[in-house]
């Protein structure tokens, strides 16, 4: 293990130092989840270059709950060198970047249109495309394209019904996502250029189609804006903000969200026939997955003013890391966490979807995909085996390469 042992003074106590680019971090959730284990207890922190991770699941949740933390997108982009006048405007635009009243005014006028039934509208269309591409893949021989067949198109093709879009648009939207989360991803060379050009193209995508909502409303969610744009309940700066992160927020994560649950009940075939038995546990399932293999390793906060956490003064320049991934795994909430178990009941929630005021307003619709994904092949394949998994974006959210398995067809 190279994770330092060492303690480094920061406000009143010391913190122990870990090194986030080490390999105990970047080597499967195994490793990580070993490298941090023993700072779980306590105040449930420590200190790395990129600023300050928290790794108990009582600390990471307490964070995302506290309205003193926003969640640091400013920090983000400095920390990436963003300075265009006009991406720094849309990224704090965005509807999870907003604090206070203005945060609650744009998700207030959506909410509604968020809620259970909307997404429940949509799993017939969800179930037979799942279900319509599989099929076309069944009489294909070798291996099958998880990624590219399943898990990058559905979230795109998905957010185009939800927005009143062509269903053409589709390989746009998961262009456009995949750019816009380099945000969220180790910075790298080349990065700001990407995000500011994707920032300025998804913004005039979305104003465009607003646009054509005014003109010919339907019964998705740019036209519920407009409806309460018309009212004068909100104006068009709300409905980027709603739009945008609804776009970033559930195209890419999900496709690696996707790709991380096939992953884990592949290397637990006991858990897969328990589903294809039992598949009323699906739902339950799912989060369980998300809990054991979750996509996203960290989320971002920082402090919106100078403040003391457990005694670590945090300025506002200073981004603190909630790592999902340790979160998910803290022993004193889920006994024996690397153990997959779909049946296991969680008296607390895993932290994917965020929490408080910024937690996630698709969950829903993420479920419903995941959902629909599992059913589908747990009906179609008697085994599943993973033939090739390739990820990047350890400690930040996992961006799949390449994810491609082969399957054993149940009987008909």
């Amino acid at each position: 293990m190279t994770t330092e042992t060492v303690t480094a003074d920061w406000g009143s106590i010391n913190i122990p130092t870990v090194d986030w680019e080490s390999p105990e971090f970047h080597s499967g959730i195994e490793r990580a989840v070993a490298a941090v284990a023993n700072y779980q207890g306590g105040p449930g922190i420590v200190r790395s270059q990129r600023g300050i991770e928290v790794v108990g699941y009582d600390a990471a949740a307490a964070i995302v709950r506290n309205n003193d933390f926003s969640l640091g997108m400013k920090a983000r982009m400095d920390s990436i060198g963003i300075d265009g006048e006009a991406t720094r405007e849309s990224f704090l635009n965005f509807l999870f970047s907003r604090d206070g009243a203005h945060h609650l005014r744009a998700r207030r006028a959506c909410a509604p249109w968020f809620a259970s039934s909307s997404a429940d509208r949509m799993r017939a269309d969800v179930r037979a495309w799942v279900g319509e591409w599989l099929d076309d893949a069944a009489g294909e021989a070798g291996d099958f394209d998880f990624l590219w067949k399943i898990a990058n198109k559905l979230p795109a093709t998905l957010y185009c019904l939800i927005i009143g879009a062509p269903l053409t648009d589709a390989p746009l939207i998961q262009h456009l996502s995949e750019e816009c989360m380099l945000l969220s991803a180790p910075p790298l060379p080349g990065h700001r250029e990407r995000l500011e050009e994707a920032a300025s193209k998804t913004k005039a995508y979305l104003l465009e189609l607003t646009e054509q909502r005014r003109q010919n409303p339907g019964e998705d969610l740019l036209s519920f804006l407009v409806a309460a744009e018309a009212r004068g309940e909100i104006d068009e700066s709300d409905i980027l903000a709603v739009s945008f992160n609804a776009l970033v927020g559930s195209t890419d994560t999900t496709a690696a969200q996707m790709c991380c649950n096939l992953e884990a009940l592949a290397q637990n075939p006991e858990q897969w026939q328990l589903l294809r038995r039992e598949p009323e546990r699906i739902p339950h399932a799912v989060m369980e997955l998300m809990r054991y293999n979750p996509g996203a390793w960290s989320i971002t906060r920082s402090a919106k003013e100078t403040l003391t956490y457990r005694g670590a003064e945090l300025t506002p320049d200073v981004t603190v890391f909630p790592l999902i991934f340790a979160a998910n795994n803290d022993p004193a909430v889920f006994p024996d966490p690397r153990t997959l178990d779909v049946t296991r009941p969680h008296a607390k929630q895993p932290l994917n979807f965020g929490a408080g005021i910024h937690g996630c307003l698709g969950r829903m619709f993420s479920l419903l995909e995941q959902e629909e994904v599992l059913r589908a092949t747990l009906e179609r394949w008697e085994s599943v085996e993973v033939v090739e998994a390739d990820f990047s974006g350890a400690m930040f959210f996992l961006v799949p390469r390449a994810f491609r398995v082969s399957f054993t067809p149940a009987a008909s």
